[in-house]
C-alpha cells in the first residue's frame, strides 16, 4: 500500500512485525456484559407464596420462597410486600432458593395492593436491580367480612435496573 492508503485505511495485517503480534492481548470479555455490549439482568423470583393465618382471621404472617435463577450470586436487600418492607440482606447462589417471611401483620380486607417489590444485587459488581411481582389473592368470608389472602406471586417483566 501507498503512505495515503495507509494513512486513510491503516498499516496492514500483513506488514506489520512479529513484535505487534506479540504484544497484542486476548480481549477479557466481561461477565457481566451481554455479547452486544448490554447488561446481564439476573433474576430473583419470589414463588411458593405460604400464607399463615391467625384462627379468628386477624393475624397473617406471610412466606414466600426466593430464587435466584441467574448465574451470578446475589444480595436480595429487601422485599415490600402490603405496604411493609422486610430487609433481609440474604445471599442466594446461583440456583439457590431460600424461605423468608416478608409480611406479619393484620389479613388484607380488600385487594388493592397489587404489586410486590423485591431489591437485590450482584455480589461480583454491586449492581442494583429490582422486580416487581403481580400479587393474586383467594377471597375468603368470615361471616359478611371479606379477607383476601395473597395466594400467589408472578414476575412482572422486565426486571428494572437501578
Amino acid at each position: 500500500m501507498g503512505w495515503f492508503s495507509e494513512a486513510v485505511f491503516g498499516k496492514n495485517d500483513d506488514a506489520s512485525s512479529d513484535n505487534d503480534k506479540a504484544d497484542a492481548q486476548p480481549a477479557v470479555a466481561n461477565p457481566y456484559r451481554q455479547a452486544s455490549g448490554g447488561k446481564v439482568i439476573p433474576e430473583v423470583i419470589a414463588e411458593n407464596v405460604n400464607p399463615h393465618c391467625s384462627a379468628d382471621m386477624s393475624h397473617l404472617e406471610l412466606w414466600v420462597r426466593l430464587k435466584n435463577t441467574s448465574v451470578f450470586e446475589v444480595e436480595v436487600m429487601e422485599v415490600r410486600i402490603l405496604g411493609q418492607s422486610q430487609g433481609l440482606n440474604r445471599f442466594l447462589k446461583p440456583g439457590e432458593s431460600h424461605d423468608c417471611c416478608v409480611y406479619k401483620g393484620s389479613v388484607p380486607t380488600n385487594d388493592a395492593q397489587h404489586v410486590a417489590q423485591v431489591d437485590y444485587k450482584i455480589v461480583g459488581n454491586g449492581d442494583y436491580f429490582e422486580s416487581d411481582h403481580q400479587i393474586g389473592y383467594r377471597l375468603e368470608d368470615d361471616n359478611g367480612v371479606h379477607h383476601f389472602i395473597p395466594e400467589g406471586l408472578k414476575l412482572l417483566r422486565p426486571i428494572r435496573d437501578r
